[in-house]
C-alpha cells in the first residue's frame, strides 16, 4: 500500500539526492559541533553559535522550500516572514507591548535601526517553515494542503504558531538567561521571562503563517520536484535537531525536560502522518 506522498509525480532524482546529501551533512556537522562544545565545556556564547547555525539552516530551509513550493512561493514565504516578524520584533523591542519589555544586546551582530538583529527574522523563517508543514500534515489531508476557507487557514496558522512557540519555551531561557543575547527588563514568571512573551510569539508566528497562506492561494504552486516522504522529513528533522539539541545545551537544567514533550509530541505526530498508509 502506497503512502500519500508516494503517489505524487516523479521528481528529478539528482535534485533529491543533492538536497538530502546537503541537509544530512549540515545536520551531522551541527550535531558534531554541539557534542564537541558540550564535552569540552565551551563557553555558552560560543557553544550556541546562534548566528552561524541560523544562517546555515535558513539557507537549507529555503532550498527545501524552492524544491517543494517553487521559487515564487518560497520567496513569498521568506519575504513575508522576514518583514512581518521584524515589524513585530521592532515594535516589541521599542514599546514592550507585544512580548514584554526587552532589548537585544550586541551579541547577535548588526541590527536593523539599532534595535533588532538582522539574523532574528531569518530564525523565524528557519523554524516556521517546518512548523507550517507539520500543521498541514496534522490538520489537512497531507503536506501542502490548500486552505478550505479563511477559518481553516486561521486554525492551521494558529497551530503553526503554537508548534513554533514550543521551541521558545527552552530556547528563550538559554539565550536570555545564560547567553545574554537579549535582556528582559522586568523579568517574568517563567525562568525570569514574562508570560506575555509566549502570547506574543504565538501571535507573531501565526500572523506570518496566515499571511503566507493568503499569498499561496494566489501564487501558482510549481515545485521543482515531488515532496516524497523522505524529502518532506528533512525540515522535520531540522525541527528535531532543535528539540533534542536542547537536551545538551538547555539552561537552566530544568528546561532540558521540556523540549522532548512540547516539541516532541507534534514532531512525532507529524512523522507518523508522513508514513501513514492511505487507501489506493
Amino acid at each position: 500500500m502506497k503512502t500519500y506522498l508516494e503517489q505524487k509525480v516523479e521528481a528529478h532524482r539528482g535534485l533529491e539526492i543533492l538536497l538530502m546529501t546537503g541537509m544530512a551533512f549540515a545536520f551531522l556537522a551541527h550535531l558534531c559541533i554541539q557534542i564537541y562544545h558540550v564535552t569540552h565545556q565551551v563557553a555558552p556564547v560560543e557553544r550556541v553559535a546562534f548566528p552561524i547555525t541560523t544562517i546555515i539552516f535558513t539557507v537549507l530551509v529555503f532550498i527545501h522550500a524552492l524544491y517543494t513550493l517553487g521559487w515564487r512561493q518560497a520567496l513569498a514565504f521568506f519575504a513575508l516572514t522576514y518583514v512581518i516578524s521584524f515589524a513585530f520584533e521592532f515594535v516589541g523591542a521599542r514599546t514592550g507591548l507585544i512580548f514584554g519589555p526587552y532589548q537585544y544586546t550586541d551579541l547577535l551582530g548588526p541590527k536593523w535601526f539599532g534595535t533588532v538583529p538582522i539574523i532574528i527574522p531569518c530564525a523565524y523563517f528557519m523554524v516556521l517553515y517546518p512548523c507550517h508543514l507539520m500543521a498541514d500534515l496534522l490538520l489537512g489531508d497531507g503536506p501542502l494542503s490548500l486552505p478550505a476557507g479563511f477559518g481553516w487557514a486561521l486554525t492551521a496558522s494558529l497551530f503553526s504558531g503554537l508548534i513554533m512557540t514550543a521551541w521558545d519555551l527552552t530556547m528563550d531561557p538559554l539565550m536570555a538567561g545564560e547567553v545574554k543575547a537579549w535582556i528582559w527588563t522586568d523579568g517574568g514568571q517563567y525562568f525570569n521571562i514574562p508570560f506575555q512573551n509566549f502570547i506574543g510569539w504565538v501571535i507573531t508566528c501565526a500572523t506570518c503563517a496566515l499571511a503566507f497562506r493568503g499569498a499561496a492561494a494566489r501564487i501558482p504552486l510549481k515545485p521543482l520536484g515531488r515532496p516524497n516522504r523522505w524529502i518532506l522529513m528533512l525540515p522535520l528533522l531540522g525541527y528535531g535537531v532543535l528539540c533534542f539539541g536542547d537536551l545538551f545545551v538547555g539552561w537552566p537544567l530544568a528546561t532540558r525536560v521540556i523540549s522532548p514533550f512540547v516539541m516532541g509530541v507534534p514532531l512525532l505526530a507529524a512523522t507518523l502522518r508522513v508514513f501513514a498508509p492511505v487507501e489506493p
